[in-house]
């Protein structure tokens, strides 16, 4: 690529089955095409893993992915995304994870690393600038995540303190389908089972460590804009609050507190797992890379049954969890998250199969035989945190369990899978419907393209009266919509009416936050969660034209978000999936099978078909896609330059033709 800004101009490739390491430039006007990031992986994953490679070969690919935008000194430039085939959907797995991997990564001088083939024994990466080898590991194997990150670092004293690391635990070297990779010891890459994809190449962790900085193309302008920036994201309603308690506020405890969460736990309010239970054991506020919202926490428990546990944490949907179990103790869920880091298992697919092993035991399904003498009851935490170790090592009934959604209710049978709800063979996040809190946040998570999902096109707090406690009125909404819809009910009305317009909500969300993961920030410095002065289009194409000294504005970055999200579905549809599989969990099961799922009582849910089919078909014409099949067409990829995955798709899944898709 030459002289660089933004980008650090190489690719690094990395052959496991014959220890092969070459690096190559990175082609400048490939990168102008897809930017950065999540958009660089779905590219390549689509070119060098087709349907017949399945996620657990060594034929199977890891992308490593940041942005242009990471390791600056924009705001919240802290992003790296992984890609690859899932072991769990058998469709694309895009994780993304904060801290400091993304920015040493481009430090180093690589905005791909790609990794393919199987080692014969253990092995860790070592990065160091130019300084790339594989390394003995078989020390490292079977240590769990912590143990081994130190063991790396005082092995590697004399290198510097300034390192980072990606690791997996025993998830993922027993290849659960929880299985995550961490960076260090509380940051995860966790959706669709990467660390199981880790496990089965042999490849134990990456160390990194880079020293050559990253250059701007226009510095003094690059400057002003992120000095600019971090002064209007505090003027948002969400942002004190997101500094001080991150998801644990906004998420975890506002849901406790809402009708959903009491209808949850049996009408009590829990508490104990909302802000007034962690705040006894916060310590210190945490931040990723030069992010000024410092949403993390380092938790410390004082006393009582957790005495002594200790570690960064956690999400707001450890919380959910909380509700889901009933189990009204911050210090367990403190417990509980560190057991998952630990493990190396991601804690957003551990706790909906431990609450599908819950419903199953308390619906007599299961029982102590089949669990080896557990007992599966909600409020029972010992049980939880074994439960939680058998999935690691694939002992017991965490066997069945590692396997979850899909293959833990086929070893179960007996009409577990009526209960293993799912999107595209990605987990909800319990015993769910797949419905959120209105019908365009639903349709958000139903069409992500690595199935049940917030991060894709989430749009939570566009509900009214859901966020109102930290700022997000009623008045505020009708504002919000009357700016950027030109209708001042959009967002007050009812949230599950059939309202086609909020198709365009949901692919503006979309573009937004994908745009997020391709150039390296934080989602929430954007308009996802700072929903009044975040990032959007308009200041990423200001901040990545100045860092990159190339010409982008905001309609050529939504082009390059519509690249990416249509790569990624047409991927999924070389891959099998249809319309079908766009429903959420209780349509797709009436959809398939003819009849209505026996564990929801349609009546009494909110989303009717005929309203959320209106808005589906929007969407599809929106973001150019055959309305029968959801497949996108081949004159809208012609537009976005992607012809050869139109050819693709017509050669694995024969272009179907239905009704004229047009973007509107």
């Amino acid at each position: 690529m030459g002289s660089s800004c933004g980008w650090a101009g190489k690719v690094l490739r990395v052959d496991l089955s014959s220890g092969e390491i070459e690096a190559e430039s990175l082609d400048r006007e490939w990168a102008k095409k897809y930017v950065g990031g999540s958009c660089f992986g779905a590219r390549i994953l689509f070119n060098e893993v087709p349907p017949e490679v399945s996620a657990l070969s060594p034929d199977n690919v890891i992308i490593l992915s940041q942005g242009p935008l990471s390791g600056t000194l924009s705001p919240a430039s802290s992003r790296c995304e992984m890609t690859a085939k899932s072991p769990m959907s058998g469709i694309i797995s895009r994780s993304n994870v904060g801290g400091n991997f993304g920015p040493q990564m481009k430090w180093a001088g690589y905005d791909l690393i790609i990794i393919k083939g199987q080692a014969d024994k253990p092995v860790y990466l070592w990065i160091e600038d130019d300084n790339v080898e594989l390394r003995d590991a078989s020390h490292l194997w079977g240590q769990d995540v912590w143990a081994t990150d130190r063991l790396l670092r005082e092995s590697n004293r004399a290198v510097g303190t300034d390192i980072a690391t990606l690791v997996i635990g025993p998830g993922g070297e027993n290849l659960s389908l929880a299985a995550c990779v961490m960076n260090g010891l509380a940051r995860a890459l966790a959706a669709g089972s990467p660390g199981a994809v880790w496990g089965s190449k042999r490849l134990k962790a990456i160390m990194l460590r880079g020293n050559k900085g990253v250059n701007i193309a226009r510095p003094a302008e690059f400057l002003q804009l992120c000095q600019e920036l971090r002064k209007s994201l505090e003027t948002d309603p969400m942002y004190d609050s997101v500094r001080e308690w991150g998801t644990i506020g906004w998420v975890g405890s506002a849901l406790s507190r809402s009708p959903s969460g009491k209808h949850q736990t049996g009408g009590v309010r829990m508490e104990g797992i909302e802000e007034k239970g962690f705040e006894p054991l916060v310590e210190k506020h945490l931040a990723c890379h030069g992010c000024p919202l410092h949403c993390s926490h380092f938790l410390n428990v004082k006393e009582g049954k957790y005495k002594g546990t200790r570690g960064e944490g956690l999400e707001g949907f450890v919380q959910v969890f909380g509700l889901n179990w009933k189990t009204n103790s911050a210090p367990f869920l403190t417990q509980y998250n560190n057991l998952c880091n630990q493990l190396g298992l991601s804690n957003s697919s551990v706790g909906p199969a431990i609450t599908w092993a819950m419903e199953l035991y308390k619906r007599g399904i299961i029982s102590k035989e089949d669990t080896g003498g557990i007992e599966v009851t909600e409020g029972n935490e010992e049980a939880i945190l074994e439960l939680t170790r058998q999935m690691a090592y694939r002992e017991g009934f965490g066997d069945v369990l590692a396997d979850y959604p899909a293959g833990a209710a086929q070893k179960v049978g007996r009409g577990s899978e009526m209960f293993a709800a799912h999107n595209k063979g990605f987990h909800t996040y319990g015993f769910s419907p797949g419905i959120a809190t209105s019908l365009h946040y639903t349709l958000g998570h139903n069409v992500a393209t690595r199935g049940f999902d917030h991060l894709t096109g989430g749009t939570s707090l566009f509900a009214p009266d859901v966020r109102a406690e930290w700022g997000i009125t009623r008045e505020l909404l009708a504002k919000i919509g009357q700016e950027r819809y030109g209708d001042a009910t959009l967002f007050t009305g009812d949230p599950w009416a059939k309202e086609p317009r909020w198709a365009r909500v949901v692919y503006d969300q979309e573009n937004m936050m994908m745009m997020a993961d391709i150039t390296g920030i934080c989602k929430f410095a954007t308009k996802f969660n700072l929903i009044v002065s975040g990032m959007d289009l308009s200041i990423f194409a200001q901040i990545v034209t100045a860092a990159t000294g190339e010409d982008f504005t905001a309609d050529d970055l939504a082009k390059t978000a519509e690249r990416e999200l249509l790569i990624e579905r047409a991927y999924n549809n070389r891959e099998g999936k249809r319309r079908l599989d766009d429903y959420p969990f209780f349509l797709w099961w009436q959809l398939k099978y003819g009849k209505p799922n026996p564990m929801f009582n349609h009546e009494q849910l909110p989303l009717k078909k005929e309203n959320y089919d209106a808005v589906l078909d929007e969407y599809y014409r929106l973001r150019g896609c055959d309305l029968k099949t959801a497949i996108p067409t081949r004159a809208r990829l012609e537009e976005l330059g992607l012809e050869d995955v139109a050819d693709s798709l017509e050669e694995y899944a024969s272009l179907e033709t239905g009704e004229a898709a047009t973007r509107s």
